[in-house]
């Protein structure tokens, strides 16, 4: 799979995830049932991703999370 075809593909899983969160929020209310089901989720798009797509698929998540307000700098 080429670059573009990997990025392309871990871009459709993290909108997929994007879209989950409110979800996720309300069928997890307490915060740490919240962050073992959002991890479980996130973890497998961390995990699929190319070596050299580590880093910017953990910024795409840093920033879908710091939009929602669920993480401060």
């Amino acid at each position: 799979m080429s670059k573009f075809h990997r990025r392309n593909h871990e871009q459709i899983q993290l909108n997929r995830l994007v879209v989950q969160l409110p979800r996720l929020q309300q069928e997890f209310p307490d915060p740490a049932d919240f962050w073992s089901a959002f991890a479980g989720l996130a973890d497998l798009i961390v995990d699929a991703a190319g070596p050299d797509d580590h880093d910017w698929v953990a910024c795409q998540i840093n920033a879908m999370l710091e939009a929602r307000g669920l993480l401060v700098h």
